[in-house]
């Protein structure tokens, strides 16, 4: 009696494993890579930086100030400790785990 059963239940599991996999029953979430353009104002060494031309879902934005300074948002204001030519970097994400870069140079002067 106890085979017999042991027997069923695993013919029993066997059939709810196999259920066909049936793609429309999901749905799967389709994301615009995003796409921007870093744009700023200078005034001395303080610099307000933005986002400019924005494109598809912008999620999250971490910024390399070229400085060894990371920041985080669309927009902020930071200020460089000294005069010169630095590339700022951005990374974009959406929430289909897109990531696009972004580069420019920008020249602070005293």
């Amino acid at each position: 009696m106890h085979k017999r059963y042991l027997s069923f239940l695993l013919i029993l599991t066997g059939l709810q494993a196999c259920e066909p996999y049936n793609l429309q029953r999901n749905t799967f979430k389709v994301c615009e890579k995003p796409s921007a353009t870093i744009a700023y104002i200078a005034e001395g060494l303080t610099v307000e930086f933005y986002l400019t031309g924005e494109k598809g879902e912008i999620g999250s934005v971490g910024w390399d100030l070229g400085d060894g300074q990371n920041r985080v948002g669309k927009r902020f204001v930071y200020g460089y400790q000294k005069a010169g030519t630095y590339t700022v970097s951005i990374l974009m994400a959406n929430s289909c785990n897109d990531v696009v870069k972004a580069s420019t140079q920008i020249t602070v002067k005293p």
